[in-house]
């Protein structure tokens, strides 16, 4: 009788669901213990040892602390790029952004409490302030980029204050979302933002049509 054996395709399969747990574990109990106890005064080797894993194990998963923490928001930049290069050209521009928010925001929501111990870390970490600034500053450049290059966007100012327009509504509707403990929509009250800060764009030169 032969024995049974697990298909390459399951054995792989399996193999990625356990990394995916792993890294998970990994992640939410950095944060936790960051929360706690703060992030410059815990050791990798500490972190680790609360994991249960080596620290040649945690860098398969992550090249630093601060990778562990704003990792998951910098691949957020190319997750928006690829979905703003995705967008029909004649596309209204603001019907693109928000399409993309939308999209962009959804990790947000599938584990409110990851993102909120994650943003909450950052607000009292100043390292991590300045380093989410950086994340922040990526996205003002993606949607500069995207706008600029939007032929119904003829007004090099139009585009530059889009782009601010969605960086701070993007960034004022986090501080909200965790304030209420992610109660509101988020994706709901980015796109209220930016509906407010871009109201008076239109006016600043014919064809623009947002």
């Amino acid at each position: 009788m032969k024995g049974t054996s697990v298909r390459p395709a399951a054995a792989a399969g399996l193999r990625e669901r356990k990394k995916a747990m792993t890294r998970a574990t990994i992640e939410a109990t950095a944060l936790q213990r960051f929360l706690a106890d703060g992030y410059e005064r815990v050791r990798l080797e500490d972190l680790c040892a609360d994991c249960l894993v080596s620290t040649r194990t945690f860098f398969r998963y992550f090249s630093s602390k601060e990778d562990l923490v704003l990792g998951r928001l910098q691949k957020h930049l190319g997750v928006a790029a690829d979905l703003l290069a995705a967008r029909p050209a004649h596309e209204p521009l603001l019907t693109s952004l928000r399409e993309v928010i939308v999209a962009t925001v959804a990790d947000y929501s599938a584990e409110p409490e990851r993102e909120l111990a994650r943003l909450r870390l950052v607000a009292m970490t100043p390292p991590l302030q300045s380093a989410l600034a950086r994340v922040f500053a990526g996205f003002d450049e993606l949607i500069r980029r995207f706008a600029g290059a939007r032929e119904d966007i003829q007004n090099h100012s139009a585009a530059k204050l889009v782009a601010v327009s969605a960086v701070s509504a993007f960034r004022i509707g986090l501080e909200d979302w965790v304030e209420n403990d992610a109660r509101i929509d988020l994706a709901g009250a980015i796109l209220g933002n930016l509906d407010q800060l871009t109201a008076g764009i239109a006016g600043l030169g014919s064809g623009v049509r947002l």
